[in-house]
Order: C-alpha cells, then structure tokens, then sequence
C-alpha cells in the first residue's frame, strides 16, 4: 500500500475537537477533549460544529487525545460539570491539531474510501505523556465523581450512544495500547461496545489491549496498517 506522508495528509483531511475544562467536586479544573472529528472536503465544514452531530463512516477508540490542542491560541475551554442537564448532541467544534498517531487512521480513511472519521478515547484527559496521564487517572479515581473524564462512565451513556453510531455499521477501530494501566478504562469501554464489531491489532499483554496504532518504527506503522485493512476486507 501507499504510505501518505503528513504533509498529504493535512492536505485532504481537516480536524475539528471539542474542547473542554472538566469541574470537578473538589474545585479542581482538568482540561479535556471528548472527541475529535476527522473529515475530507466533500464534508461541508462552513459550520464546524454541526459536524457533531452528523454520523461518521468510522469511529476508532484510542487512549486520550495526547497532544492534541485548539489551532487558535488563547482557545478559552468551556467548563463542564457531568452529568449535563438535556440531551443536547452539538458540541463546539474548533480547528485543531492533532496528535502524531491520528496520521494513521488518516490513512486507514484513504484506504477505505471514508470522509468522516470520528475519534474518541477511552479517557477525555489531555495530556501527551502516557505515564503522567495514568498517574494523574489513578489520582482521579480518590475524587468524588473524578471517573467522569471516560465517556464510557454511566453518566455519558447518552452522549456515548450517539457516539458511537456509524453509516454502515462500520467495525470500531481500537487503538489504544498495551499499558496494562489502561485495564480499568478498558473494561467498560468493552462492556459499551461488546454488541458492535471491533477491529484491531492483538496485544500479547492482556486481551482487552491492543497495539498503538503509531509505533516508533516506520516498518511497525506499516505492519500495523497492514493488519488492520486485511481485518476490513472481511
């Protein structure tokens, strides 16, 4: 298969997250992004936020958005309390950056045909260092309502439902690596999905983690690029 580079891929493809400051019981403020919307141009983008509310061709889980941050500097987040009162499904979209690792669902997108890729993550916590973000998870887990930064908490079910729609019942690309740290997310991540097909690359450690869809290595990328189209073909 053809390997497109970032630079191509920034050309087809524009991102737009949801960013938010989570309020916590404590008083404690953490800053979060609780999707991202990936799409090409055939998807109209003059009101990005709507874009929320549309239904992807893909949706992929991935750990927590990493580095990804607002394009607009000075970007003020929203604060959000959960449970939120209503059902309301728009979130406010904004352009952003994307972390490294989304280049390869990108390219899952090219292979496949799809515009509108939808990510989502096993926690909404912003923070690009895996081992600094599964300390400061474990610390949430001692704040009164802190587990609420997972959309996959009984308090986002709404909110999960309608996320995880997609046009065709497309299989869930899973993604989020093999830190046995990630078991307690993961759980009931796979409890929410369990009905729908899943695909993704199998992980040695544990059977409810699998590969991280961007390894270090180019020929690792591949690999794991390889697996994941052969899975789709089926």
């Amino acid at each position: 298969m053809e390997f497109l580079y970032a630079a191509e891929l920034k050309k087809r493809f524009t991102c737009f997250g949801h960013f938010y400051e989570l309020g916590l019981k404590n008083g404690e403020k953490v800053k979060c992004r609780s999707v991202l919307e990936i799409v090409d141009g055939t998807v109209p983008q003059d009101e990005p936020s709507a874009i929320s509310e549309m239904i992807p061709d893909v949706v992929v889980i991935m750990m927590n958005p990493g580095s990804s941050r607002p394009k607009k500097a000075g970007y003020a987040d929203r604060v959000i309390e959960y449970p939120e009162s209503g059902k309301k499904r728009r979130k406010e979209l904004v352009l952003t950056q994307p972390d490294n690792t989304q280049y390869q669902v990108m390219r899952v997108a090219v292979s496949k045909g799809w515009s509108h890729i939808r990510v989502l993550n096993l926690s909404d916590l912003r923070d690009p260092k895996s081992g600094k973000f599964l300390e400061k998870v474990e610390a949430l887990r001692s704040v009164a309502g802190g587990h609420v930064h997972s959309l996959f908490c009984a308090e986002r079910r709404d909110e999960c439902t309608f996320s995880l729609q997609r046009k065709t019942n497309t299989p869930i690309l899973l993604g989020w690596g093999q830190d046995p740290g990630l078991l307690p997310l993961a759980e009931p991540c796979m409890e929410r999905i369990a009905a729908f097909p899943t695909v993704a690359v199998p992980s040695a450690v544990h059977p409810l983690l699998n590969a991280h869809p961007s390894p270090m290595m180019q020929k690792m990328k591949l690999q794991w690029l390889e697996n994941i189209l052969l899975q789709l073909v089926h």
